[in-house]
């Protein structure tokens, strides 16, 4: 037996998307099944509609951990940090209840949109390395350094501007978010730059290496902490500076996130019914095309 097997435990976070949130994670058990020990489902406290998850916890049975917060953050932070100090409110930072409650050395974290169509962990697993996380570094897309083509995610560590070089990039190539670069970027610490991060869509952490530095034990935010400008930034930045690295995988070919409208942004969904239910139909078509499932 491979001494991985069933080292990784999933921490996946659902708001909404019933069937696409069964696709998530019927595809990655299909390809990637022998790999995982625990899958910690996370259901949000508050939910755009009626919950219908009973059928994925059916599925899984013992395999799931089944978790809901009594606090919901949404896109928010805990207001007060002292809270932090109690779980109530620690626990309903995203993907903190699985960070703090896994027993192995890997934790994989998901979206609720990802369709895999390949054995994705294996390749994480094999290609970490070093590293104290692999998958998609950096939302490229939306940074003024990467347009201007001085930095792209597998050199993210050598590309470090100082402050004012940072605010003069989001002046000459500006993005969508650059705007926020005078209240975000921290001018002792500019690097990594604002919208560099390990993308939480797929992305496997070494719990073994970052544990220990990270909240509630360490000083670096907790990972799904939206500090910054999205969700891991601010944990991505404390991490990197302490002397951690990450590994850019480039995993399309193995996996696709927002399958069915390929936005790249399934939070849009949530503020549009039609498209809404247009991805859930789709999901619902697919489960039972392809793993036979019954309404």
């Amino acid at each position: 037996m491979n001494p991985l097997e069933s080292s990784v435990d999933v921490a996946i976070n659902a708001y909404g998307k019933p069937y696409q949130t069964a696709i998530t994670l019927y595809t990655l058990m299909k390809h990637s099944g022998k790999w995982i020990n625990k899958i910690y489902f996370v259901e949000e406290a508050r939910q755009p509609e009626p919950s219908k998850y009973k059928f994925i916890l059916d599925h899984f049975g013992d395999k799931i951990v089944h978790y809901k917060p009594s606090v919901w953050l949404w896109t928010n932070n805990v207001k007060f940090p002292f809270l932090l100090k109690f779980k109530k409110f620690r626990h309903a930072i995203r993907y903190q209840y699985p960070w703090e409650m896994s027993d192995q050395k890997y934790l994989l974290v998901l979206h609720n949109d990802v369709y895999f169509k390949k054995d994705l962990v294996k390749e994480y697993l094999e290609g970490l390395g070093s590293a104290s996380g692999i998958g998609r570094i950096g939302q490229c897309w939306g940074c003024p350094a990467y347009e201007a083509k001085l930095c792209y995610p597998e050199i993210y560590t050598t590309y470090k501007p100082p402050y004012e070089e940072v605010l003069q990039l989001a002046r000459d190539y500006p993005q969508s978010r650059t705007h926020a670069y005078p209240r975000v970027v921290d001018p002792a610490t500019p690097w990594p730059l604002p919208e560099c991060r390990l993308n939480e869509y797929v992305a496997l952490i070494d719990l073994q290496k970052t544990r220990n530095d990270t909240l509630p034990i360490g000083k670096a935010a907790a990972f799904g902490a939206y500090d910054r400008l999205d969700v891991g930034v601010k944990w991505f930045a404390d991490l990197n500076n302490m002397g951690h690295s990450f590994k850019h995988f480039d995993y399309d070919s193995f996996a696709t996130h927002s399958w069915v409208s390929l936005r790249n942004a399934g939070h849009d969904a949530m503020f549009n019914k039609d498209l809404y239910k247009h991805e859930e139909a789709v999901a619902l078509q697919v489960l039972k095309d392809e793993f036979g499932y019954q309404e």
